[in-house]
């Protein structure tokens, strides 16, 4: 259902409830749901952005959190409806100081009594009318966490559910007000990070690495994915002369600018996260992570990032490909710094001129069979036995290993690693507050004042 629509037979508290939000102007879209009975598993059933109504749920922060309660003044009892986000914890302390006293939340009966509702279909619109209820927003409903940036709710019927604008809804609901009442450790608003991507030697590393951060995200196990909107914000620079840093030795006066300029220009245009799709550059490390901090990015080191995935996987020692520059590591690769925590075995001197040889005849030709017979001969060479780990540290050579869809080598490659570390700092501002179904129930069940509303 578009904005504002509904069909035409519907039940009656729903229909009243998208008449509110139509006469008041709040931006809305209706979708209809399997019943759902608490937040979270609202959450897991939401339709938003959804083709053909298929389900595919929202983050558990997107779905809002609503609480009835009484506070007991001097003067008598005042009827208190709390709002946060789904994945938040009402917090007593704050609740006291913004509302004057203690609030106890309401029975069942009471609430059937008194509001003729029952806890899972309690929404904010079903005291639009109501002069003695109060309704109190914590302030990071109205604040930006992902696109779309809309929130839902109950249309006060189980299988009814509503996308709507926070700011638009509190502006248009009487008696309301937004204050901080959610505990601490569940506002923290999530850093919308902008992946920046330089590349260039050659530029297909550049569009390789992209999609394999896209598809580790897409592929993440501890947060559903949910189409476009779930994926990041990138800004490519694609510098030919990167290309030069193939003879990185004679040209580094050369080379050195032109990575720097490149990354300062992605921190320049947004980029918090940063990574470099080539080995050889990696060079600059102490200059490129200068400029980052001086924009406030971080910079993801794929030789760190390495080391880091070949300790977690248990790796020793692997036979290391790379270009002269990159296995040289008394002076000229970066790898140098990890060396001594793993066993690089590296190939002869005659065997590292033909990967040299493979990296420019695969920047002329392309992943083709000329190209793709050589890196078999030269894997054959270097690594005699299956079971020896191979890790790839040429650009050109990952994109030759992933044109094989089986082989009996175990590689690892320091591109794919790359895309899995930026994938990560993207994802782990999500994970939080997108927890699965069972962690939410057990968060709702520990709180003292607990969801009323499945939305």
């Amino acid at each position: 259902m578009g904005p504002g629509q509904v069909s035409a037979v519907v039940p009656e508290e729903v229909a009243r409830n998208v008449a509110f939000l139509s006469d008041s102007g709040v931006w809305h879209v209706v979708s209809r749901n399997r019943p759902a009975f608490s937040c979270a598993d609202a959450a897991r059933k939401r339709k938003r952005l959804s083709h053909r109504g298929q389900e595919v749920g929202i983050p558990l922060c997107d779905e809002l959190k609503t609480a009835v309660c009484v506070v007991e003044h001097e003067h008598g009892q005042e009827f208190v409806v709390l709002h946060c986000r789904g994945h938040q914890l009402l917090d007593d302390d704050k609740l006291a100081a913004v509302l004057g006293a203690a609030v106890r939340r309401m029975e069942p009966d009471e609430l059937e009594q008194s509001f003729d509702l029952a806890y899972g279909l309690v929404t904010p619109f079903a005291f639009a009318e109501r002069d003695d209820v109060r309704q109190v927003f914590d302030r990071t409903v109205i604040e930006p966490f992902f696109p779309p940036y809309t929130m839902m709710t109950n249309l006060g019927h189980h299988e009814y559910g509503v996308e709507f604008q926070p700011r638009e809804l509190v502006g248009a609901l009487p008696r309301s007000s937004v204050e901080d009442i959610a505990r601490g450790e569940g506002q923290r608003v999530p850093v919308e990070h902008t992946l920046g991507i330089l590349t260039g030697n050659g530029p297909e590393s550049g569009r390789f690495l992209w999609s394999r951060i896209d598809e580790c995200i897409r592929n993440h196990p501890d947060v559903p994915f949910r189409g476009d909107i779930g994926l990041p914000r990138v800004v490519v620079e694609s510098v030919p002369e990167m290309g030069l840093s193939m003879e990185l030795e004679e040209r580094l006066s050369t080379v050195r600018p032109a990575v720097l300029d490149g990354v300062r220009r992605l921190c320049e245009r947004g980029a918090t996260v940063v990574g470099i799709a080539c080995n050889t550059t990696q060079y600059f490390v102490d200059d490129i992570r200068e400029v980052c901090e001086a924009h406030g990015a971080q910079f993801v080191s794929i030789v760190e990032a390495t080391a880091a995935a070949l300790a977690d996987e248990g790796i020793e020692r692997v036979v290391f490909l790379g270009i002269g520059a990159v296995s040289d590591f008394d002076r000229w690769s970066d790898f140098r710094r990890i060396a001594g925590e793993f066993a690089f075995d590296r190939p002869p001197d005659d065997l590292i001129d033909e990967i040299d040889d493979l990296a420019f005849l695969v920047k002329q030709r392309g992943i083709v069979s000329v190209t793709i017979n050589p890196m078999r001969d030269i894997v054959r060479r270097a690594a005699a036995s299956e079971d020896t780990v191979i890790l790839v540290a040429l650009t050109e050579l990952s994109l030759l290993v992933a044109s094989q869809r089986r082989s009996r080598r175990r590689f690892v490659d320091t591109l794919q690693i790359l895309a899995e570390a930026m994938a990560g700092i993207y994802i782990q501002e999500r994970i939080p507050l997108d927890v699965g179904p069972e962690a939410a129930q057990e968060e709702s069940a520990a709180a003292r004042v607990p969801d009323a509303g499945s939305g």
